[in-house]
């Protein structure tokens, strides 16, 4: 899959979830917030493989949406390893790519880069 990830640190491909994938989401048993009908691929930007994003967490599985341009599906996957470490990774074990940090510091990270281009064109 070709996507444009200019300055982009995480892939920009998004789904819009239908209605069995909405109430499958809604029916698992979590104290969390219902679920957004579109999501936003979580990977790094230029990754292998479908696309992937985290729909819903019920105590230590996470249940992910992973699509390509012909299909998706949901699969239950637990955290990355590098979850707990230096890397702060916020995606699923055995995730396709580097490891991806919670949207907090990924949001940072891509401030730091706007940052640092604005910084570098206005010299």
């Amino acid at each position: 899959m070709s996507v444009d990830c200019q300055p982009v640190m995480i892939c920009p491909a998004r789904i819009t979830l239908d209605a069995a994938q909405l109430a499958f989401f809604n029916g698992l048993p979590a104290e969390a917030p219902s679920v957004q009908s579109e999501l936003g691929c979580e990977l790094e930007c230029g990754h292998e493989g479908s696309h992937a994003a985290l729909g819903q967490q019920v105590e230590t599985t996470m249940w992910w949406i992973q699509w390509t341009l012909s299909a998706s599906e949901i699969n239950p996957y637990t955290w990355c390893p590098e979850h707990r470490s230096k890397h702060e990774c916020s995606l699923f074990d055995g995730h396709p790519g580097g490891h991806t940090p919670s949207a907090h510091h990924a949001e940072e990270m891509n401030r730091f880069s706007e940052d640092q281009r604005g910084a570098t064109s206005s010299r």
